[in-house]
């Protein structure tokens, strides 16, 4: 056993200094996981969104097709959407004077959760609304 100049034992030095440095290096590790899989959660759900605008700015005569645009990116489907989103996450609205200046077609996301596996925020979390408008060609 080797002894310091206080005549104290440095036997465990080691491993403790080890555990703080690998609980460090795993907390971050796991925080740029959950914050990718956050960005990524979102940017597709904007993508969606804009996908869904887009087709309600051109076809604005079905707002269950924008919802079923920003759902299935498709017309038509059932079941869950992408990344599991449902038609109650999905709202879809013409606001504006129809074939006026001010008409826009507006698809906002809501209620959508991801989960993180950091320890400290491990867990379902929810995500802030996701409002995208397009105007309406006429």
């Amino acid at each position: 056993m080797k002894l310091n100049a206080g005549g104290r034992s440095r036997r465990g030095n080691a491993i403790v200094e080890a555990s703080m440095t690998l609980l460090l290096l795993s907390t971050i590790i796991f925080s740029l996981y959950d914050f990718s899989w956050e960005l990524f959660f979102h940017q597709t759900l904007m993508s969606q969104a804009r996908a869904g605008a887009r087709y309600g700015a051109v076809n604005p005569g079905s707002t269950t097709a924008v919802q079923n645009m920003v759902l299935y990116n498709s017309t038509a489907g059932s079941g869950p959407g992408v990344l599991g989103l449902t038609s109650a996450n999905v709202n879809v609205s013409r606001n504006g004077t129809p074939g006026g200046a001010d008409d826009r077609m507006v698809v906002t996301i809501t209620g959508y959760h991801f989960t993180l596996i950091t320890f400290a925020f491990a867990g379902s979390h929810g995500g802030a609304d996701i409002v995208v408008s397009s105007p309406v060609e006429n």
